[in-house]
């Protein structure tokens, strides 16, 4: 992986004209182009966790659905065992995810390559297995019956799907300024220079564990604001969402838009969930041409839609 390319200006161009047409097609749009808006913004949430981690710390992780299932069946937990509201059970599995984040990551930050693609799959399988199989969780058939938060006080509906849609686009339009501030600061940097040469920072006396423990917690958190999210979309959650090839979809969604630039996450995610939704309807064999579409990427566009997007804008300049 290359150094990340820092250039704010079009980061927050690119966020602008995204933000410009879900705000559109979401007042125009009927009542399945909001659900599935809300659906992409979710998605948008979990794909720059996983490019946090993948740009700034150099961790690419495969069972990072397992903090999607955190935070999801934590809010059904909260929410339906103990009558804890919608919102607060979010506020409340950021900060599961980040502890459960920490603890886990500061065992094996100090993996490198292979061998933490590896155990992040091994971890999120035995997950996997372990939701599966709880009968407090639901096992199999899942849990069902998690409501929205209720603002019904100040005169707003969140079983509308319009004011869901903006619901979930307020969370990550602050978690993509959360992001940015820890990108441009001092943090970022380091864990950058983290990813590019570990060795060379702990020589001159940096705690590369400790950031990257921090990064990686972080991310933990924010994936699973994203777990919370999507079962108060959905009403419901099961096993499906803590499989590996979810992380794995994530990381597609991010090498299509261009690790490590933020924006180019959200557009990752954008573009492949809408072509997945798209191609589905009109072929049976719409996963050999992802496949076709990802090799080409990987080979001929290393920054992914983003690097096009620079090369563009140098063009008009």
């Amino acid at each position: 992986m290359r150094a990340v390319n820092y250039n704010p200006k079009l980061r927050l161009q690119l966020l602008l004209i995204l933000l410009s047409i879900s705000i559109i097609a979401n007042i125009f749009g009927s009542y399945f182009t909001r659900f599935f808006i809300a659906e992409i913004t979710i998605l948008s949430i979990f794909a720059i966790s996983l490019d946090f981690i993948a740009s700034r710390g150099g961790m690419v992780s495969l069972g990072h659905a397992m903090f999607l299932g955190i935070g999801a069946y934590s809010t059904a937990i909260l929410s339906i065992n103990y009558g804890i509201s919608p919102l607060s059970s979010t506020l409340s599995t950021f900060i599961i995810g980040v502890v459960i984040g920490l603890i886990i990551g500061y065992f094996i930050v100090f993996l490198d390559g292979i061998f933490f693609i590896m155990v992040t799959l091994a971890l999120g399988e035995m997950f996997n297995a372990w939701v599966f199989t709880s009968d407090f969780l639901g096992g199999s058939d899942g849990i069902s019956g998690i409501i929205r938060p209720d603002f019904s006080q100040i005169g707003i509906d969140m079983n509308n799907p319009l004011t869901f849609s903006f619901y979930v686009i307020l969370w990550l339009l602050g978690i993509y300024f959360l992001l940015t501030k820890i990108t441009d600061a001092p943090l970022g940097r380091n864990l950058d220079a983290i990813r590019q040469n570990s060795h060379r920072i702990s020589a001159i006396g940096g705690y590369t564990k400790a950031y990257k423990a921090i990064a990686f917690s972080l991310s933990a958190g924010i994936a699973s604001i994203a777990g919370s999210l999507y079962v108060q979309l959905n009403g419901f959650i099961s096993p499906e969402l803590t499989h590996w090839t979810v992380s794995g979809e994530g990381l597609i969604m991010i090498i299509v838009g261009g690790i490590g630039s933020i924006s180019g996450a959200i557009l990752g995610a954008t573009v492949v969930h809408i072509i997945q939704h798209e191609l589905s309807n009109i072929i049976n064999w719409w996963m050999l041409v992802i496949g076709f579409g990802f090799i080409f990427i990987v080979l001929f566009m290393e920054d992914g839609l983003w690097g096009l997007l620079e090369r563009i804008q140098k063009k008009l300049k």
